[in-house]
C-alpha cells in the first residue's frame, strides 16, 4: 500500500456522493498532489470491479519497462496477425481518423502504444499483450507494485479463440491499485523516468472527442486519462431472455463507467482522480453521470 488513506476527507467525500453511492455500484479514489505527503481518500477503495479498457496502462507500462531495458524497441515493426485484429468498424473510435489495423499489416511497437492508449483500440492491445506476456505484466508491473487482485488475465478477444486461457477468469480492479499507478505516473516513479514520462505523453494526447470521461473543460491546464465503458444489452438479445432478467433480476441492461487519471487545474493544483462505476437498469437512457462526477470532485477540492 503506497499511499496510507485520509479517513476524514473519505467520510466527507462519502457524504457528498452518497446520492450516487446508494444508486450505482461504486469504487472512486482522490488524491491530492499538492501536499508534502499525499494521501488516498474516496470510498470502497479496495472494492473489485471489472476496469474493461483502463488495464491497458498496465499492458502500456510492461512493454515501455522492456524497451527501455533493450528487450524492444519503439521503432521496431511486429506484424498483425488474426485472432487479434478484433477491432472492425472505427465509430468505436469517434473522432479519431486513422484507419484500423488489419491482419498482415506491419507496425511500429510505438504506434501501437499509441492506438492503444490515444484511442483504447483492442487490436493493439492484443498483439502487445502477446509482445510482452500477460503473465510479465502481471509480475513485473502488478505484483511488483503490491496490486495483487489486478492481475493482466484476459484480451479483447473471444474466449474461444484465446488458447490455453479459455477459462481464466475476468480482470479487475480497483480505485486505490489505479490512483497508486497514476501517482507513481506523475511522480515518475513508475519504473522509472522514461517509463513514466512516456506513459503520460501517449496519454495526453486522448482524443476525448464523443467520450464519456470525467474530463471537464472548463477549469483545467492539462488533464491525461484511461477510460474503460463496457455495455450488456439484454434489449439487443432475445426477448426471452430480457423477460428473464426484468422478471428475475430487475434489470436488462449492465454498464461499466469508468475513467482514472491526473487533472492540473489553471490554477496549478494537481489531483489524481479515479472512478469505477457499474449501473445496472432496466432503462436503456439511465447512464452513471461520469463528467457531473469529475466537476463535483474538482469542486470539493478546490473548497
Amino acid at each position: 500500500m503506497l499511499l496510507p488513506e485520509n479517513k476524514a476527507i473519505s467520510l466527507e467525500l462519502q457524504n457528498n456522493f452518497k446520492d450516487l453511492i446508494s444508486n450505482y455500484e461504486m469504487s472512486f479514489a482522490v488524491v491530492d498532489l499538492n501536499d508534502s505527503e499525499p494521501k488516498i481518500f474516496g470510498y470502497n477503495l479496495d472494492h473489485f470491479i471489472y476496469p474493461a479498457s483502463m488495464y491497458k496502462v498496465f499492458i502500456g507500462a510492461e512493454v515501455l519497462r522492456r524497451i527501455e531495458i533493450g528487450d524492444f524497441k519503439l521503432d521496431q515493426k511486429i506484424v498483425i496477425k488474426s485472432p487479434n485484429d478484433v477491432d472492425k468498424d472505427s465509430r468505436i473510435f469517434p473522432g479519431d481518423t486513422r484507419t484500423l489495423l488489419h491482419a498482415g499489416d506491419d507496425v511500429m511497437i510505438d504506434y501501437l502504444l499509441d492506438l492503444m492508449l490515444t484511442r483504447s483500440d483492442n487490436t493493439a492491445s492484443n498483439c502487445l499483450i502477446d509482445l510482452v506476456g500477460r503473465e510479465s505484466i502481471t509480475q513485473n508491473i502488478i505484483y511488483k507494485n503490491g496490486w495483487q487482485g489486478s492481475d493482466v488475465t484476459r484480451k479483447f478477444l473471444d474466449r474461444t479463440k484465446d488458447a490455453p486461457y479459455q477459462f481464466s477468469s475476468t480482470t479487475m480492479s480497483c480505485a486505490r491499485h489505479f490512483a497508486e499507478f497514476f501517482y507513481l505516473v506523475e511522480t515518475g516513479k513508475l519504473e522509472s523516468e522514461f517509463v513514466s514520462k512516456k506513459l503520460k505523453e501517449y496519454m495526453l494526447r486522448f482524443n476525448k472527442s464523443g467520450r464519456q470521461g470525467t474530463y471537464v473543460p472548463s477549469g483545467f491546464k492539462t488533464y491525461y486519462c484511461k477510460g474503460g465503458w463496457l455495455e450488456t444489452n439484454l434489449y439487443k438479445n432475445k426477448f426471452s431472455s430480457l423477460l428473464k432478467a426484468v422478471f428475475t433480476k430487475g434489470w436488462a441492461i449492465i454498464r461499466w463507467s469508468n475513467d482514472a487519471g491526473v487533472a492540473e487545474l489553471v490554477t496549478g493544483e494537481r489531483y489524481v482522480v479515479i472512478v469505477f462505476s457499474v449501473t445496472k437498469t432496466l432503462f436503456p437512457w439511465r447512464y452513471f453521470p461520469i463528467q457531473d462526477f469529475g466537476r463535483r470532485v474538482m469542486e470539493y477540492m478546490k473548497k
